[in-house]
């Protein structure tokens, strides 16, 4: 994909981000070197599927920490769970 400044203003715009003249040649910049990256990954050899698995660990389940210990780290709970502000309102 080739990016332009025409492109990067049409970006701009979608996004609602005002960028000043020398942030965008920066952006650009910025934005190419991550395409020109994204665009290598295919082309990485992996190593066999096989070899990786052996190096990640597996799962095995451990003691947690009691309810009580960490609900009393909590900012603020209430009935056993924490209690956060609303998201939505």
């Amino acid at each position: 994909m080739e990016l332009s400044p025409d492109l990067l203003r049409k970006l701009e715009a979608l996004a609602q981000i005002p960028l000043a003249p020398e942030e965008e040649a920066l952006l650009l910049e910025d934005l190419r070197r991550i395409l020109d990256f994204v665009d290598a990954l295919p082309r990485v050899e992996a190593e066999g599927e096989e070899e990786a698995q052996g190096r990640l660990r597996e799962d095995e389940p451990r003691p947690s920490l009691p309810q009580a210990e960490v609900l009393a780290l909590a900012p603020e709970a209430e009935d056993g769970f924490f209690r956060v502000p609303p998201v939505l309102e």
